[in-house]
């Protein structure tokens, strides 16, 4: 005989593509590690972002841009944090609304650019350690010196901030994602009806799974802090 899909309690409330903070934070607490992770895949990685509500298919056009440009399928580019569900998810910013003020956090899942990313930290690694490339002040060294324990933690959990990296020559694929990220803004300061974000970035994931786990992780922190 089958069995009917069983949703936690405190989930069937949430009825609304774009819910109220404390209504997401309410529906999210207690919850298992694997209910969570359906809430990010939903309501945190899917569908139409609160930023584009109004005009869809100018997020489709930018997705379809942003792929041409750096070489990826536009399906496997989505939109995270505020501009996706309306507020700040993260810590102590919990429920902070939207504003023009935002920044755009994009991601990327891509086996393929998670790779080149891999091999250019891993190039920039060894010109660092050998002195090819070098810091241009004492705050990009403590700059450095703390992107190499981000990507030393981070790869083996499948991913990777794109701006962590410097764009130097000596690294094309970073000199073209920031470019993009960039002329990005510019398009979108141009663009009617639309956020006009001050600063992009791009995280880039090995896979979906990889997306999900850390997107669920960062939301049990912030509800656990908030």
């Amino acid at each position: 005989m089958a069995k009917p899909f069983l949703v936690e309690e405190s989930l069937r409330k949430l009825l609304n593509t774009y819910p109220r903070p404390a209504d997401f934070r309410q529906a999210l607490i207690g919850i298992s590690r694997r209910s969570r992770e359906d809430v990010v895949r939903l309501w945190l990685t899917e569908g139409i972002p609160f930023a584009f509500r109004g005009y869809p298919s100018v997020y489709e056009e930018m997705r379809s841009w942003l792929g041409a440009r750096l070489g990826v399928c536009p399906k496997e580019i989505t939109l995270v944090g505020s501009a996706r569900i309306g507020f700040s998810i993260a810590g102590p910013k919990f429920g902070r609304s939207l504003d023009e003020g935002s920044d755009l956090d994009l991601s990327v899942v891509s086996e393929a650019l998670f790779g080149k990313i891999t091999e250019t930290f891993a190039a920039w690694k060894e010109n660092y350690s050998k002195g090819t490339v070098k810091p241009r002040n004492d705050r990009e060294r403590l700059f450095w010196d703390q992107n190499l324990e981000f990507g030393e933690r981070n790869f083996s959990l499948g991913f990777f901030d794109a701006n962590k990296l410097p764009t130097f020559e000596h690294y094309p694929v970073i000199q073209q994602i920031q470019q993009a990220m960039w002329a990005l803004t510019k398009k979108l300061e141009v663009t009617p009806d639309v956020l006009s974000p001050q600063r992009a970035s791009l995280r880039v994931y090995r896979t979906w799974q990889a997306l999900v786990a850390r997107v669920s992780f960062n939301l049990y922190t912030a509800i656990s802090c908030s």
